[in-house]
Parts: C-alpha cells; sequence; structure tokens
C-alpha cells in the first residue's frame, strides 16, 4: 500500500502547509485548514512503473517532433461563430479546457449556449451532441432561456447535476463534441470535504474535467465568476491548469460586451471581440460601431492593437476654461497619467494656457486602451476642443515624446488597412511613415506631422479656413 502524508490547505486561498496553522499566512484567514490526505508520490509512482514495464514497446513515452507537429495540425472544431472563431485562432482544439470568467449578469450562459447551438449545428455526425451542465440552474430554467434566444436544437443535451463523477461518468465521449459547465463554483467532488464552492472543490473539479477532456479529445469550457477585485474566483492556480482564460467584460449601463483572452496556448493572448447583449442574444458588431461621425471638435478616430488585431475607437475631449488655481484632469478608458503628460507636452512646447484649464478625456464605447499609438490623437482631440476646432472625421495614429516629436507606432500599416473601411476622410501620421499602402485609396486625404507644433499649426488651419 502506498504511504500517505497529511496536509492542510486553505479554504479561502488554496495554501498549502504540512502543519495546522490557525491563521492563514497568505490570505490572513482565521479557521479555513482542512486537512487531507496524500499518497506518497514515490511509491505510487514506482507501482505505476511495475505496472507499465511490460507495455513500452506498445505505448511508448515518446514521440518524434514530426509526429507530434502532425497531431498539432489537426483540424479545429469551428464553433460557427465568426467573432469566437476568431478569438481562438480558428476554433477549439480538442481536448482544449476554456475557462470563461465574467462578472455575475455579464452574460456568460448566453454565450455559453449561443456556442452550444453553434457547434453542434456544425457536427459532421448526426450522433454528435453537445453537454451543458448547469449547476445554477435546473433544466427547465435553462430551457426557457433557450427559448428566448431562439435556440431549439435536441443536441445540446441539459443536465442540472452538481457532483463532477456523476456527470463525467454519464458523458458518452464516443458522441460529445463539447461540455460546458455553468459553473465551476456551483460543482464538487466526493474525494473532497470541503465546502462547495471553496478554493478546494474548485481545484479538484477543474482538475477532473481536465483529465477527462485530455483523455478523450473533448473540449471543455469552464464558467466562473469574478470576484470584487476582478480576478476569477477561486485559486490562480486554476488559470494555470487550463489552456485558455477569457473574460468577459462589460458595463452595466451598456449593452456592449468585451470578450478579451488573457492566456492561450493554441494562439496569441490579449485578442478581443466587442458584442452588443440584445433581447435575441449576443451579436458581432461592425468596425465602426464604436464610432459616432461627429462634426463637433474634440472628436478624433485612431486605431489600437488589441493583441494581434487593431481595433478602431474614437477619442472625445472637453477642455474648459477654471477659475481656480490649476486644471484637474479626468479621464476614461485611458491612464490619466498619460493624459497629464501629453497636456503638459502641449502646455510646454505651445505655450498653450493648458494648466488653467480642465481637460476631460473619454473613449467611445467603455474600452481602456493602453497602445501607446493612440497618444497622438489624444493630443489632437485636446488642441481640437482648446482651439474649437472641427478636424473632420480624422484617424490620428502615433506617440508623442517628451520634447515634442511625432514618432510612429508598430504595425502602423496593419492599423491603416483596417482604417480604410471607416468613412474618414483624412488619415494623420508621423513624418517617417511609409505611404504605399495608404495612397491605394485615392480620395483618402494623408498628412504628416514630425512634432506637436505641426499639430498644432494643422488644427489651427481647419479653424482658419472655416473663419
Amino acid at each position: 500500500m502506498p504511504k500517505t502524508k497529511t496536509i492542510y490547505v486553505c479554504d479561502k486561498c488554496g495554501y498549502e502547509s504540512p502543519k495546522w496553522f490557525g491563521r492563514c499566512p497568505v490570505c490572513g484567514e482565521w479557521n479555513s485548514a482542512k486537512e487531507f490526505q496524500l499518497k506518497d508520490a514515490s511509491t505510487e509512482a514506482k507501482n505505476i512503473r511495475s505496472q507499465d514495464a511490460g507495455m513500452m514497446e506498445s505505448h511508448p513515452r515518446f514521440f518524434d517532433l514530426h509526429t507530434a507537429l502532425e497531431r498539432s495540425e489537426e483540424e479545429r472544431i469551428k464553433t460557427n461563430i465568426p467573432a469566437v472563431d476568431q478569438l481562438l485562432n480558428g476554433g477549439l482544439v480538442r481536448g482544449q479546457v476554456v475557462l470563461l470568467g465574467g462578472e455575475p449578469g455579464v452574460g456568460k450562459s448566453t454565450l455559453a449556449l449561443q456556442i452550444c447551438d453553434a457547434t453542434a449545428k456544425s457536427n459532421e455526425r448526426e450522433d454528435h451532441v453537445v453537454y451543458y451542465i448547469s449547476g445554477e440552474e435546473s433544466v427547465q430554467q435553462v430551457a426557457s432561456r433557450a427559448k428566448r434566444l431562439g435556440i431549439k436544437n435536441p443536441r445540446i443535451l441539459i443536465s442540472s447535476e452538481t457532483q463532477i463523477e456523476d456527470i463525467l461518468s454519464n458523458i458518452d465521449p464516443q458522441k460529445a463534441r463539447l461540455i460546458v459547465i455553468d459553473s465551476i463554483q456551483t460543482l464538487s467532488s466526493v474525494d473532497i470535504d470541503s465546502p462547495v464552492g471553496g478554493v478546494v472543490q474548485i481545484k479538484a473539479v477543474v482538475e477532473k474535467v481536465r483529465i477527462f477532456s485530455k483523455k478523450y479529445n473533448i473540449p471543455s469550457l469552464l464558467i466562473a465568476h469574478v470576484t470584487k477585485e476582478g480576478v476569477i474566483a477561486g485559486p490562480k492556480l486554476v488559470e494555470h491548469v487550463v489552456d485558455t482564460v477569457i473574460y468577459f467584460e462589460g458595463e452595466r449601463t451598456t449593452d456592449y460586451r468585451i470578450l478579451r483572452v488573457q492566456k492561450n496556448r493554441y494562439g496569441p493572448s490579449g485578442e478581443i471581440s466587442v458584442f452588443q447583449m440584445t433581447q435575441e442574444g449576443l451579436k458581432s458588431l461592425p468596425e465602426d460601431i464604436l464610432l459616432n461621425y461627429s462634426n463637433t471638435p474634440g472628436n478624433v478616430f485612431t486605431s489600437v492593437f488589441e493583441g494581434s488585431r487593431p481595433l478602431n475607437v474614437q477619442i472625445q475631449a472637453l477642455v474648459s476654461r477654471v477659475k481656480m488655481a490649476s486644471g484637474r484632469r479626468i479621464s476614461h478608458g485611458i491612464d490619466v497619467r498619460k493624459v497629464i503628460i501629453i497636456s503638459a507636452v502641449l502646455a510646454k512646447h505651445l505655450n498653450l494656457p493648458l494648466d488653467f484649464h480642465d481637460i476631460y478625456i473619454n473613449v467611445s464605447g467603455g474600452l481602456n486602451i493602453t497602445d501607446p499609438g493612440c497618444e497622438l490623437a489624444i493630443a489632437g482631440a485636446i488642441l481640437s476642443s482648446f482651439l474649437d476646432s472641427y478636424i473632420g472625421n480624422a484617424l490620428m495614429v502615433g506617440e508623442v515624446g517628451l520634447d515634442g516629436s511625432i514618432r510612429p507606432t508598430v504595425n502602423v500599416t496593419k492599423r491603416i488597412e483596417n482604417a480604410k473601411k471607416l468613412q474618414i476622410e483624412r488619415i494623420i501620421v508621423p513624418a517617417n511613415v511609409d505611404y504605399n499602402s495608404i495612397n491605394s485609396k485615392s480620395d483618402l486625404k494623408v498628412e504628416h506631422v514630425k512634432d506637436v507644433r505641426d499639430l498644432f499649426e494643422l488644427v489651427m488651419s481647419e479653424k482658419t479656413d472655416k473663419i
């Protein structure tokens, strides 16, 4: 018999210790230590090696690189939702475990049900089915949501069981196309004596699902809630165990939703897709959905990179005179420190009294952007509002230096190519950008600026022309 050892695990953060502790040294929680018995790894490994001694020739433990590459290039499972497939670099990989996190009410269950329907419709075999396990709702409640979304697919099998061992034992590996669990906080394992929703239970549930998915090459989608701190509920180890981590973000006051890839072992991370929540479910949005073609000063378009794809956004600025000693800097969607730096550069090199003005910056659609390629658009929006000059539907891409220079940013060509789909009149870029790809569209006016003084003269000329 293998030897066993006793460990104590914090039920709040997952901290492990060989000795009992009254207060967790990591999260500071009292009376959270749970006792567990573990089999000795060395003894168990010896037993496995003795059992597999006669199977080495028929079941090799290593693969040559050519064989491994052939296996990695297997056809992906399409979800038939273009925005999701693009997000996952072409679809789901067989055996992939995806963790979908988001705040309650953001639409995780709705998206999961739509993925189930689209995946089930793309089945190559008639006996393929999609398993949807809902630990939060009854079968009738899930069916009611499906009816509202117009989903009537007999290949979606629904269950409200919460015991992970019973769930996996009733899944047919030969027929399963996709497994969806909503959510991992509601499931438990008989092997763990811990409250449902605790980190120990979550770790055990995720590990059992991962082993099952890898063994039978069935992709799994695990839904998890997000805490007040903005992280997925449960230990950070859960994110390391799964293959892909996706966050579903959105403001309660708007119907826009953003799907953002935080980690992806089978493709690039940082990718995003924008959806709109409607009565019929989530719908993908066009490229210019976040833009408002306005004829008022202070509005500038820009293109920012999220992952490997450009995204068109709108920067709005409002500059107003104040009677106080110094003006305020308020920003929504952009780090306020970036706004402070850019306004200081404009005030210094253009001798503008921006210190005595309030500056408000907003990004359309409630997005949060960190790409430095938006700095030229911020400067242009501030000058446009300060001078009360409308510069037309213009796209600006570039970085602003502390010396007032305008520098090119990365992937300028891709940003501009993507922006050609918009109804814009002009593109303003740094002076040393190659315009061969830009000039392919003859009706698009291209202008270049080498520093903030050139930008000031450009914005000022629009005001002069209208006067």
